[in-house]
């Protein structure tokens, strides 16, 4: 799994062998390399980076020039005021930066792994769909043989004409269902190559094999959910310490051009203090509406924590019941379903069972067959939800 992600960092480029999605891995793999989404969020975080960046640079001087239009008119020609932001006003400004930057990259991972995890199931749903359609397939190759086997014992006399309608009926429905399940198919290829990224035929999938994902998450609070809100939480906490640093004296380098005995300029340099002591209670309530808003935040990760470990408990349970639905068909419902069917057309042609028992074995048996793939899809995607809950899609290189 770990070669599959370098992509996502921009190591290589994809090649003939991950042309198509010859598995789960490489379907991810395209996905990584020319969905429009993971581009996006490649920019946004980029874009935040700079952010960053920008947030820890000093403040830019304020240059105000006021040439003189009058003899008198200014005192001052030239004025530059450099804050040197010693009261720790910058260093807020940077922790702020540096938090919606972790908040930044918090919310593409969650939306990566949400966006894998989605292509991880449109696999799925691609590869049982079109195993579910041969299925079909083969039981409408069953029919015809069918039909034709009744219509030589109709015309042999050995069976009556009624017989042969029942057949045809049955044929008939069985290709109609067919047809349905083809459709199926087609819409869960056309899913998957839209999250792709791509427009082109997709080869019939193998059987898929077990996928071990290894998830990112250790403990609790690794969990993406969580850190997005622990995240929003750091910055919230940011915002109210450059309040206060706001609120702090601060001291500036000034130089100036001026104007001295008439005509004649000369160069000054001093230094600024300002002093933001009076308040009309913007200030005030800013940082109480802050706190406020800090409080909120814990307590929606508090909230956060209890959904997601019940989250977590129901993806569990239903992984284990449909691995039991799963195992139980290809142990006991299937082997039997088949074998019923077996029994019964050898009963058919000895002469000791009805078309109409003949027809109702084959029902089963084709029922029991997609119910099997049914069941194992509903196991991959259990899996695929699960996972998803601990990160699993996300790779090392691109934390």
């Amino acid at each position: 799994m770990r070669r599959v992600f370098y992509l996502f960092a921009g190591i290589g480029i994809l090649n003939g062998m991950w042309a198509q999605p010859a598995d789960v891995e490489s379907a991810l793999a395209i996905a990584l390399q020319r969905n429009p989404q993971v581009r996006a969020l490649r920019m946004e975080r980029e874009s935040a980076r700079r952010l960053q960046r920008s947030a820890a640079a000093l403040s830019a001087p304020t240059l105000l020039l006021a040439p003189a239009l009058t003899a008198g008119g200014t005192g001052e020609e030239l004025l530059v005021n450099q804050p040197l932001e010693m009261t720790g006003v910058r260093q807020a400004r940077t922790r702020v930066g540096q938090a919606q930057y972790e908040l930044t990259r918090i919310q593409t991972l969650v939306e990566l792994n949400d966006l894998l995890a989605e292509v991880a199931a449109a696999y799925y749903e691609y590869a049982y769909r079109q195993r579910i359609a041969e299925t079909a397939q083969g039981a409408l190759q069953l029919a015809e043989r069918t039909r034709e086997t009744i219509q030589r014992q109709v015309e042999a006399g050995a069976r009556a004409g009624v017989d042969l309608i029942q057949a045809e009926i049955e044929l008939e429905r069985v290709r109609q269902h067919a047809l349905l399940r083809q459709t199926e198919a087609q819409a869960a290829a056309e899913r998957l190559k839209a999250l792709l990224g791509g427009d082109w035929d997709i080869p019939h999938p193998p059987a898929p094999s077990p996928t071990q994902w290894e998830s990112r998450a250790t403990n609790e609070g690794d969990l993406l959910p969580l850190r997005l809100q622990a995240a929003r939480l750091q910055l919230e906490q940011a915002l109210a310490q450059q309040i206060r640093a706001e609120a702090l004296p601060d001291v500036g380098v000034q130089a100036r051009i001026e104007r001295f005995q008439g005509e004649r300029t000369r160069p000054a340099y001093g230094l600024t203090l300002s002093l933001p002591l009076i308040d009309y209670g913007a200030r005030q309530n800013r940082l109480r509406a802050q706190n406020a808003l800090i409080e909120a935040q814990r307590l929606r990760l508090q909230q956060t924590r209890l959904t997601l470990n019940a989250e977590l408990r129901n993806a569990e349970q239903c992984l284990q019941q449909a691995q039991a639905r799963a195992e139980a068909y290809q142990r006991t419902i299937l082997p039997r379903a088949q074998q019923l069917a077996q029994a019964a057309q050898v009963g058919l042609e000895a002469g000791q069972l009805s078309i109409l028992q003949l027809l109702e074995a084959q029902r089963t048996a084709r029922a029991a067959q997609e119910e099997a793939l049914e069941a194992e899809l509903q196991r991959k995607l259990s899996e695929v939800a699960l996972q998803r809950l601990r990160g699993a899609f996300i790779p090392k290189e691109v934390e």
